[in-house]
């Protein structure tokens, strides 16, 4: 499984420096997992959490910065299936910039499937887990 999604990164993504500020890449790649809801499994991710009280909160989660990215840019996020399991799953993203390709960032995130009244790790439902696993 592999999805796409693209981001132009703005004024209050940045640092002092002119850097995107670097908890703004885990930020992006959680907008990239919403993104993935809707387009891939029917259901914006507020409506999941909304109306199946499931939420896929991040439980683990790392990064490498290879190129800064500035205000300006765009950048391309694609995020892959690393593994599942039954109540996790870890999604590797891939941030390049799209003007050169540049890889930029690299960051694989766990995260579970959670019941959002009981706050306990539930079974990823069917439905989402082969969308998942698709391709």
């Amino acid at each position: 499984m592999s999805f796409v999604t693209r981001i132009k990164i703005r004024f209050g993504d940045c640092d002092p420096a002119g850097l995107v500020y670097y908890p703004v890449i885990f930020h992006y790649c959680h907008v990239a997992m919403e993104e993935f809801f809707a387009e891939r499994c029917g259901i914006s991710y507020a409506k999941l959490m909304a109306d199946e009280r499931i939420g896929f909160p991040t439980v683990s989660a790392r990064a490498e910065f290879f190129v800064p990215l500035v205000y300006g840019d765009e950048v391309e996020i694609e995020m892959s299936v690393k593994s599942i399991g039954q109540s996790s799953v870890a999604f590797e993203y891939s941030i390049k910039r799209v003007n050169d390709e540049t890889l930029c960032a690299l960051s694989i995130q766990v995260h579970v499937a959670m019941n959002l009244d009981t706050r306990r790790a539930v079974q990823i439902p069917d439905k989402y887990r082969e969308t998942m696993n698709a391709e």
